[in-house]
């Protein structure tokens, strides 16, 4: 657990962490408003002791700007010298304790475990009664994203161990979302575990969970994800990050189906589906001893794989269209137009951070555009430079070709002359194109490339 320590008095900061010192937090710190703010959007920090008074500034107008722009963050607020109305006010903006200065070190151990485990039960919740919304859409046209859709209906209702491989941030959560969703345990929870965030040395107890005084730091009793995620779904995301230890524990799980707290002589059976997921290959962490091979076949009894971003061009407008849309409703903004060269710029760019990073382009295009999105917003936030508005000039009637036309005869060309510079490599080409060979090999057929000269790979 991460917790942000936002105090202006260096003193109260090293204090706090004297304090949690004997257990197991990452404890950061800010010593102001703007730093804090930072931390909570960029580190996602799962809890914040914040203080009321700031020098020039209050933090109840940080906790109004987490409100108004949809951060939710568990915050208990520090005060030596706050009045009735300022407590009052935090209290309503959401704020689950207020612990007055000085501050004694059981109260505020006490409220810390209390609001971390309160967080964990409405995030169970909110996972039980979610309606299908953001996060759940499976959106895209290619080939690839309609078979991903065909795999998801076949084996929802199954309910067989999945594993989803794909690069980081092709949306192989979603995929488990829509599973989860269209199976028959859509009522009860859904449970992420991100394998690759937890220490080793906690893996065992955050799923399984841990009995108060089983090791240094566990303060009080705790459920595990897999208990949580009885009778429903658990997403263990990152499996391949997992160590030889936890391997061997969670393959345990898998044959019998049943868990132990660490600490506990009691075994309880609990009825869980399992969807992993990993951006490894992990057939040769497999040939190189990293990943045991009982549970990779424990786990790959359906599978799906997600073509990056690049491999599916014809994902890109529909996705970027619809996260325009959701961030417009998301801020109250005014729905806006997407000009055509915006889609021609959007399909060219190679996304290697793939749908995550389309998506954070759009949330910040669409704050900082007004009704229409240009190429100038995406030269801003892509920091690309697109090429510039060619000088009009007009062409004689029996010259002009269909938009259609005219496109087909450029990429023509631009592939023939790729494949020259790369000497006929079809392989280098797709490389350097940041498309599938298989797809480039197809283009060239559409464009009657001949491959008498590109067949040196």
């Amino acid at each position: 657990m991460k917790i942000l320590i936002a105090d202006d008095e260096t003193a109260i900061r090293q204090s706090i962490k004297l304090i949690l010192s004997d257990l197991s937090y990452d404890l950061i710190e800010a010593g102001d408003l703007e730093t804090a703010y930072r931390l909570i959007t960029h580190q996602e920090p799962d809890l914040l002791l914040l203080d009321v008074h700031f020098k020039n500034a209050t933090s109840l107008d940080l906790m109004r700007r987490l409100v108004t722009e949809g951060v939710s963050i568990p915050i208990i607020v520090l005060s030596g010298a706050a009045s009735a109305t300022e407590a009052a006010e935090a209290m309503k903006l959401g704020a689950y304790d207020f612990i007055e200065k000085p501050i004694a070190s059981d109260r505020l151990r006490i409220s810390i475990h209390h609001c971390l485990e309160s967080a964990a039960l409405k995030q169970k919740v909110q996972r039980i009664t979610i309606p299908s919304s953001f996060n759940f859409e499976l959106v895209g046209k290619s080939v690839a994203t309609q078979k991903i859709r065909k795999f998801v209906e076949q084996y929802a209702k199954k309910d067989v161990k999945v594993l989803i491989t794909g690069d980081t941030g092709v949306g192989k959560e979603v995929v488990a979302q829509n599973i989860w969703q269209a199976s028959d345990r859509a009522e009860k929870p859904f449970i992420v575990v991100n394998s690759a965030a937890i220490p080793e040395n906690l893996i065992e107890s955050e799923l399984f969970g841990h009995r108060k005084g089983s090791f240094t730091g566990a303060v009080s009793d705790q459920v595990g994800k897999i208990e949580m995620a009885d009778r429903g779904t658990l997403f263990l995301d990152e499996v391949g990050d997992l160590s030889a230890g936890a391997q061997t524990k969670l393959l345990r799980f898998l044959e019998n189906g049943e868990i132990q707290k660490v600490g506990s002589n009691q075994i309880r059976k609990v009825d869980v589906r399992l969807i992993a997921a990993t951006s490894r290959d992990l057939e040769k962490e497999m040939e190189k001893g990293h990943f045991r091979s009982d549970l990779y076949y424990r786990l790959n009894v359906a599978r799906i794989i997600i073509p990056p971003l690049r491999e599916r061009p014809e994902d890109i407008a529909p996705l970027f269209a619809f996260f325009v849309d959701k961030f417009c409703t998301k801020f109250k903004e005014q729905s806006k137009s997407i000009s055509p060269d915006v889609t021609d710029a959007l399909s060219a760019h190679s996304w290697q951070g793939n749908i995550r990073e389309l998506r954070n382009v759009a949330e910040r295009i669409v704050l900082i555009s007004e009704q229409r999105i240009l190429k100038e917003h995406l030269d801003q936030v892509l920091n690309i430079q697109l090429p510039p508005r060619a000088k009009k000039k007009s062409l004689e009637l029996d010259k002009v070709l269909s938009l259609k036309e005219f496109k087909n005869k450029v990429e023509k060309e631009y592939i023939e002359s790729v494949l020259a510079s790369c000497e006929g490599s079809v392989t280098r080409a797709a490389q350097l194109l940041h498309i599938d060979r298989t797809y480039l090999h197809q283009k060239m057929i559409h464009h009657g490339i001949g491959s008498k000269d590109t067949n040196r790979d």
